[in-house]
């Protein structure tokens, strides 16, 4: 099987055009990203930045093509924030406790207010939600997120309302295995083409992935599916971010973006990819984003529309000490593409 639409994917400084096979399948778009320049983002925002707030200090985006359709640009954009009671100023190490909604028409630009769709619970989930990760299932919205206990669920019809499970944590820790007795964190969900769900997460610096029939009952593969690149200066990976695309030939190609952390404490996002549920993911050769920046990116989620990608990261608002709280930044792939004003 020809697997260079992987290799090319961040070894390439323009990207690859579809051509007649795999080797150049449409799937240029899936990095390397750029950030925004500030005249391709509106709704008040300073480019890079599609969120920033330093007292609530938003982040870890989760963003979905609000009609399913990549022709068009509209998006919503479930986030996690921090929100201390009586509206004073909180601390950004703090875990976050409540999960908003924005939208967007250009598929960047989040304006309006942000309704809360679900806040933190006492009990299993420790006051905690995080990382959320929405899923559109033909009947409405599903919402994954991390809590002290787990990956839990909660369902929408409208995408604004959104109702817990009864079952509560549908992934937790695991008796036995490779990620015996930690907590599972950073769900990344998506639907097979199969019907089928995949879920894949964060656990002891590895990533992990659980299946499931029907969203609700989830069985882990045996072994993370990723794991730090021996003998390099990577230490951990986190916050997978997965997605969906199809190649010039029809096969359906899984990408799957996550943080690679060094031994410094410094990330960037990169990107593996295997074809449907294939025997294993290969990784690109470079990063995808934020390689020198020394913002740390974090928790990607990437959409893809017919002819480009945007990536959202939750990384630092800037280098001053002064902005070292979490803010949500924006990237596109082709990197030479330039956006329209919004």
């Amino acid at each position: 099987m020809k697997r260079a639409w992987v290799l090319c994917v961040a070894g390439c400084a323009t990207l690859a055009e579809a051509g007649g096979g795999d080797d150049n399948a449409p799937n240029a778009n899936a990095g390397p990203f750029r950030a925004l320049r500030y005249e391709e983002l509106g709704g008040g925002h300073t480019a890079p930045y599609a969120l920033r707030d330093d007292s609530e200090f938003l982040r870890d985006a989760s963003v979905v093509d609000r009609d399913g359709d990549p022709a068009t640009l509209g998006v919503f954009a479930i986030v996690a924030r921090r929100r201390v009671p009586g509206g004073a100023a909180s601390d950004p190490d703090l875990p976050t406790n409540e999960l908003v909604r924005f939208d967007a028409e250009d598929g960047r630009s989040f304006v309006g207010e942000a309704p809360v769709v679900l806040a933190a619970a006492a009990g299993e989930e420790g006051g905690v939600l995080a990382s959320p990760s929405a899923v559109l299932d033909g009947e409405g919205v599903r919402l994954y997120y991390a809590t002290a206990a787990g990956i839990g669920l909660a369902e929408s019809a409208d995408g604004r309302a959104f109702t817990r499970t009864p079952t509560g944590t549908v992934l937790g820790l695991a008796a036995n295995g490779w990620d015996a007795h930690v907590v599972p964190s950073s769900p990344s969900v998506v639907r097979a083409h199969d019907g089928g769900w995949r879920m894949f997460y964060e656990a002891n610096g590895a990533l992990g992935e659980a299946t499931s029939a029907d969203g609700r009952v989830w069985v882990r593969r045996s072994a993370p599916v990723l794991v730090p690149a021996p003998g390099a200066a990577e230490v951990a990976l986190h916050a997978p971010g997965a997605v969906w695309s199809r190649s010039a030939l029809g096969r359906d190609i899984l990408w799957l973006y996550y943080a690679s952390e060094a031994a410094d404490g410094e990330r960037t996002i990169e990107v593996a990819a295997r074809e449907g549920d294939g025997a294993g993911f290969e990784r690109a050769a470079s990063p995808v984003f934020g390689m020198g920046s020394g913002l740390r990116p974090t928790e990607p989620s990437v959409v893809r529309f017919d002819g480009v990608s945007l990536l959202f990261v939750t990384e630092r608002a800037g280098k001053g000490a002064s902005q070292a709280y979490p803010a949500v930044a924006c990237g596109v792939a082709p990197a030479s593409l330039s956006l329209p004003a919004p």
